[in-house]
């Protein structure tokens, strides 16, 4: 069956992006094959579902196409710690009719976060 394998993201400063992901998703930079080009690969439970290529970029992640990325069921109170530790802006939502709370952190150059919990 298909499943979502990962996402891949351009980002100007690759570094800082990777911190930022670290910091509210509690995730952990790892191997990446020896492409010819620049970039990082986030791991989430042992896999590299986050992608970053790194390139030349003179303004923010435009709103456009992809709004943002959602990640999902976190323990509420550990990832509220960890978005307010991050120094981010962040607000909390809900999915109405549904048991699920919203964490949404807005991060390097405009990237949004989607951090889901069970309320």
């Amino acid at each position: 069956m298909p499943h979502l394998d990962h996402v891949n993201i351009t980002v100007a400063d690759g570094p800082r992006m990777v911190r930022f992901l670290e910091l509210v998703l509690d995730a952990k930079e790892g191997p990446r094959p020896p492409f010819d080009f620049p970039g990082h690969w986030i791991y989430l439970c042992d896999r590299p579902v986050i992608h970053l290529g790194v390139a030349k970029r003179d303004a923010d992640f435009p709103e456009g196409m992809v709004n943002h990325i959602a990640f999902g069921v976190y323990a509420f109170e550990a990832a509220k710690a960890r978005v307010e530790a991050s120094g981010y802006p962040w607000h909390l939502a809900g999915i109405p009719g549904t048991p699920i709370g919203q964490i949404f952190v807005t991060g390097p150059e405009g990237l949004v976060v989607e951090i889901q919990y069970a309320r």
